[in-house]
């Protein structure tokens, strides 16, 4: 049995497609693997309500097997059941939050992600049409104080580079462990903050654990810097699916595709 660890967007749906869907090529591709016997995991930086409603809206014959959500902060099966979470500590959750408070202005977007939720705090740029983009989000633009109390998942924001390397210079000063993930675009950056143990990598490493899965048995395929992880954890099983962003990353995988279909299995 393999078990095939597959980013969501740019991967399995590839974004070289116009209509932006997964294609018929890389469902029966999935779908075929399932039928003999073989396990898909749908592996993404998205929380799992958002990625299992959508898929059931636009793909209502394809059930993955499970969900890596988060960027590997929480795994779910296909009914919902949490099989693993790492979530912020209270530290790096305050500290997060007053930083945001005493930089308001330069932080043009946050997100907040606790188990059963994620949405915007707020986004100064917002366009009624990226609702769809973020599979039903919306700037809820709630006090700070309604996630205090809460066990947080994650934080994502955007801001200027110098803003992010002040925030890191903080946090490392403080000696408060995290993890992140950066995508840059010129002067604005947007990061992904977890727990310091939170990786597609490791939590791969967890289900394996929990499922007793042959490192030869997984098969990783990504398209971004949150998959690294996953590609240096499990090379040589490794595919990066081509894509204009990752041209300079796409030597972390063993094999390079153009489409997830082209995975050949044994």
């Amino acid at each position: 049995m393999k078990w095939l660890f597959t980013d969501f967007d740019g991967t399995l749906r590839n974004s070289r497609d116009e209509k932006n869907l997964i294609t018929k090529n890389d469902m029966d591709f999935v779908k075929k693997m399932q039928k003999n016997g073989n396990k898909i995991i749908v592996s993404t930086g998205r929380p799992f309500e958002h990625i299992s409603e959508h898929l059931k809206e636009n793909y209502p014959d394809f059930i993955p097997d499970y969900y890596l959500t988060n960027a590997g902060a929480a795994i779910y099966d296909n009914k919902g059941n949490e099989l693993f979470a790492k979530y912020l500590p209270v530290d790096l959750t305050n500290e997060i939050i007053n930083f945001v408070e005493n930089n308001r202005s330069e932080i043009f977007s946050l997100v907040y992600s606790f188990k059963g939720e994620e949405n915007f705090f707020y986004h100064d740029h917002w366009e009624e049409e990226m609702s769809e983009t973020f599979m039903g989000m919306k700037p809820q633009n709630r006090p700070f104080n309604y996630i205090k109390d809460k066990e947080m998942i994650c934080f994502k924001m955007s801001c200027k580079t110098s803003t992010w390397n002040t925030l890191m210079k903080n946090l490392k000063n403080k000696r408060i462990s995290f993890s992140y993930v950066s995508n840059n675009l010129k002067e604005i950056t947007f990061n992904e903050i977890h727990n310091a143990e939170v990786s597609k990598g490791n939590a791969i490493k967890e289900m394996a654990k929990i499922f007793n899965i042959d490192k030869k048995d997984i098969i990783v395929a990504g398209d971004d810097n949150n998959d690294l992880s996953m590609f240096k954890e499990f090379f040589e099983n490794s595919y990066m699916v081509i894509q204009e962003h990752n041209v300079n990353i796409r030597d972390k995988a063993k094999y390079v595709i153009d489409k997830l279909s082209d995975i050949k299995i044994d």
